[in-house]
């Protein structure tokens, strides 16, 4: 029996695309519930569930120029290459911490927001954005440490004659 060929994503224009797609999702999702007037920690929960679920799923099919299409990622790989997965685990780490200076000023009263119960939803981004900017920095120590680099070139130089 044969086995179906893998689903990958590989042009940047459909990433993107995915990405823009699933945050609406996650957005929409939680405005519904919030509508319905579910608790703010059930929401976050879902929130949760509608960020590392789309992210998941994109590391498994997105693929990098160059990288092999067909057979599955390692497990811890993020990316194609150590060097995106450097720059996003740097921005996930940044994220993770302006949202850790909001939290902290939320708990010392400094800031004055309109959503009541702030705290669950601080506190979820930023364990959120810290376990995301992990994953990626890790990612990228050892794709490092196994030798997987981008080549110089991916693209074939034009020439005119």
């Amino acid at each position: 029996m044969e086995r179906a060929p893998a689903f990958r994503i590989v042009r940047w224009e459909l990433k993107v695309l995915y990405i823009v797609v699933a945050w609406i999702v996650g957005f929409a999702i939680a405005d519904l519930l919030r509508a319905l007037g579910a608790p703010v920690v059930v929401i976050e929960a879902v929130a949760l569930l509608t960020t590392f679920g789309p992210f998941a799923l994109a590391v498994r099919i997105f693929r990098g120029q160059g990288e092999a299409i067909d057979p599955p990622r390692a497990w811890w790989r993020m990316t194609a290459w150590p060097t995106l997965s450097r720059r996003l685990g740097i921005l996930f780490g940044a994220l993770a911490a302006s949202t850790l200076i909001g939290l902290v000023l939320e708990a010392a009263g400094v800031t004055a927001t309109s959503v009541p119960l702030a705290m669950p939803v601080w506190i979820g981004s930023t364990l959120q954005y810290a376990v995301l900017a992990f994953f990626y920095l890790n990612s990228a120590v050892r794709m490092a440490r196994v030798g997987i680099a981008k080549p110089e070139r991916l693209r074939p130089t034009m020439r005119l004659k």
